[in-house]
């Protein structure tokens, strides 16, 4: 899943908006705008890229201790200290 940014030009400044309407932050210029773009897609994808590792390890648990999803998924997060 990726998000969707998008700039609207507001008075003298520009706004990214994510996909759900949000503002993300105010900039200057449109430059600036795109620049922030790119460090939030970014971002995002070390976000996905850390999902993915946490449910790898949850799915490992299942299948080594013979416990549920929840079960595993409360070890992992316990372990990452709630995260």
């Amino acid at each position: 899943m990726t998000n969707e940014y998008r700039i609207e030009s507001v008075s003298n400044a520009f706004i990214v908006i994510d996909d759900l309407g949000e503002p993300v932050g105010r900039y200057p210029t449109e430059e600036a705008a795109q620049q922030d773009i790119e460090r939030c897609k970014k971002e995002d994808a070390m976000w996905e890229t850390a999902k993915l590792l946490v449910d790898t390890a949850i799915k490992s648990h299942m299948k080594i201790h013979g416990v549920d999803r929840e079960t595993a998924a409360y070890w992992i997060n316990s372990a990452l200290g709630g995260a």
